[in-house]
């Protein structure tokens, strides 16, 4: 029996978007909710996003996890068993996504602490170049 790993591929693609667009759905719908709010915590200001920051190093720490079980279900083509490497797969890739979306989090935790806007959209930016890691690779999406 042959494994076909197209619909995988698939799989992996809607994932990807999905997550990518409540990551930036989120955030824009907390701006415009929480717009006229007052500051809850401005002390806050840089210890958040210092924080948001550091949650950039976890997802990049997250992302070998990702390229070892890619380079693994790749590797091992039609073959049987591919198919517990698929699993696999897609299971790093939804923890990898959780992690990319951290400073994005910590963005929104800093908009309802400070009221600012600017560290929200850089931290959400962090999280999309995060998240741009995790696309599978479009050449082998069919």
């Amino acid at each position: 029996m042959m494994f076909d790993a197209t619909p995988h591929w698939r799989a992996l693609l809607r994932n990807w978007r999905m997550q990518t667009g409540v990551t930036l759905g989120l955030p824009i719908a907390l701006a415009w909710f929480l717009s006229q709010q007052q500051p809850a915590w401005e002390a806050g200001a840089l210890p958040l996003f210092i924080l948001g920051l550091a949650t950039l190093f976890l997802s990049l720490w997250r992302f070998r996890f990702y390229k070892h079980a890619l380079i693994k279900a790749e590797g091992l083509g039609e073959a049987p068993e591919a198919a517990d490497a698929w699993v696999e797969l897609h299971r790093q890739q939804m923890l990898g996504l959780l992690n990319a979306k951290l400073p994005a989090w910590m963005g929104m935790l800093h908009y309802v602490a400070v009221g600012e806007i600017i560290p929200l959209i850089l931290l959400v930016l962090a999280s999309m170049g995060l998240m741009f890691l995790y696309k599978p690779p479009s050449a082998w999406v069919k």
